[in-house]
């Protein structure tokens, strides 16, 4: 089993997602029970002050709520703020409790939310900054039991009651901050897997040298796309397009160079199509574009722009790279095996006519 550690590094974008989302929680449990509580406590006829105290909750949690749902990428701020409100009320409320009232009416009614401040810390917080922040709000409270336990004016055996009582306090409190310290390792770990696994099953849909979709997600979309396009009876077109003459390249240049040139094609096609569009490589030189909703003659014009970009793309050798394009669009109860030969036969018509042209079925 690895060694519990600290997080060193900033927190990822998946940790700083679960963070803001449990944030989010935790603030909204709190303004429900507030709320619950200050409903209850009108026909109970609390105190006016108890009364005030459950309205600044209220209303400091729903502009926490609004803050982070306005500004997620705040969750740090808006949960060190949290923190620090907690922290100061819990600690002003427990030292009047023990100090000024010397424990004669208990702790108060804030002394059982005290050990949220914990909550906010490791969820605001990362590593040993959330360590610290805990440590610093226990040892204060500590240095506070240990100031009545010192000082005072109550019997021995009244002190030594209600020392019992803070010393089970200052135990439970520490076992909250053991428990989110293991929690935030837990945590952390959690994440890392998460965002591992998202990884690896992005790679398999990835093609690694040119970084767009392979031939795996291509046949996923592809599938969808034909599905949808059964059931609306809206128009599917593809493009199937290579580059021309792309042997001759890797023949003379090398490898390595035709590795570059299908890579620059692939940004320059990128660039050329709309953001979300479905586009890969379907292996070897060959690329798709998968057009939903797209009918024939706007997806020439698409070809046209690909075919262009492709074509103002400059390499420090002689070399002109072009592409044939074959354009084609889905035919009612047409399989995706008969729609691709018509795209590929396209192409090649495209090819045989001369090369760095448009051709649709």
């Amino acid at each position: 089993m690895p060694p519990l550690a600290f997080q060193t590094e900033p927190p990822s974008l998946h940790e700083q997602q679960f963070r803001c989302q449990a944030l989010q929680a935790v603030i909204a449990i709190s303004l429900v029970t507030s709320v619950f509580a200050l409903m209850v406590g009108f026909p109970l006829n609390w105190n006016v002050s108890i009364k005030i105290g459950l309205t600044f909750l209220i209303v400091k949690n729903v502009v926490f709520l609004l803050w982070l749902r306005s500004f997620p990428q705040q969750y740090a701020l808006v949960g060190g703020t949290h923190f620090l409100i907690l922290a100061a009320t819990g600690i002003y409320k427990f030292g009047q409790a023990v100090m000024i009232d010397h424990v004669a009416r208990g702790l108060g009614n804030y002394s059982y939310w005290l050990p949220l401040v914990y909550v906010v810390a490791f969820l605001a917080f990362s590593g040993r900054v959330a360590l610290g922040a805990s440590l610093g709000v226990f040892a204060t409270l500590a240095a506070i039991v240990l100031s009545y336990v010192a000082t005072g004016t109550d019997d021995m055996g009244l002190k030594r009651e209600n020392s019992v009582l803070l010393i089970q306090v200052l135990l439970t409190h520490a076992t909250f901050i053991s428990f989110f310290l293991l929690f935030g390792v837990l945590q952390n770990r959690y994440v890392s897997a998460i965002a591992e696994a998202q990884s690896e099953a992005r790679a398999g849909y990835l093609d690694v040298l040119t970084n767009v979709a392979n031939r795996r997600q291509l046949m996923l979309w592809l599938t969808s796309r034909q599905n949808r396009a059964e059931t609306t009876g809206e128009p599917l077109c593809v493009i199937l397009f290579d580059l021309d003459r792309f042997k001759h390249i890797n023949d003379t240049y090398g490898h390595d160079y035709g590795d570059e040139v299908l890579k620059r094609t692939a940004a320059a096609v990128a660039g050329a199509l709309r953001r979300g569009t479905l586009f890969g490589r379907w292996g070897g030189e060959e690329f798709l574009v998968v057009l939903p909703a797209t009918a024939r003659g706007e997806a020439r014009g698409v070809a046209e722009r690909i075919r262009h970009s492709v074509a103002e793309v400059r390499y420090d050798l002689p070399v002109q790279v072009t592409v044939s394009l074959g354009v084609a669009q889905a035919q009612p109860g047409e399989n995706l095996q008969a729609l691709l030969k018509r795209a590929d036969e396209a192409m090649y018509a495209a090819k045989h006519a001369g090369r760095n042209q448009v051709q649709a079925a």
